[in-house]
């Protein structure tokens, strides 16, 4: 299965963390279906990357919509580009 990484930024807003739980809800639903291999801020807490498989693009901008964070606006900047895996796991 195709896998998609998800990057962005946060807007300067207090939905982030009244919206947080849940955001990490949404992804823990992701990681039990198998929608989702990996999720976190980035170390500088300027943003966060995300990485799923999903059958297509179109897909997976699906799991990107449902997400509070997305559908409050809460993050910015956000690509979602097909990632594909040379070495590691899911190569």
């Amino acid at each position: 299965m195709p896998h998609f990484v998800l990057s962005y930024g946060y807007n300067d807003t207090p939905e982030r963390a009244e919206r947080r739980p849940e955001h990490l809800e949404h992804l823990g639903k992701l990681q039990a279906e198998g929608s989702l291999l990996l999720a976190g801020p980035l170390a500088d807490l300027s943003g966060g990357i995300i990485v799923f498989t999903a059958p297509d693009l179109e897909a997976a901008q699906a799991l990107v919509e449902q997400d509070p964070y997305t559908r409050h606006d809460v993050t910015k900047d956000r690509e979602l580009r097909e990632w594909k895996i040379t070495v590691g796991l899911g190569a």
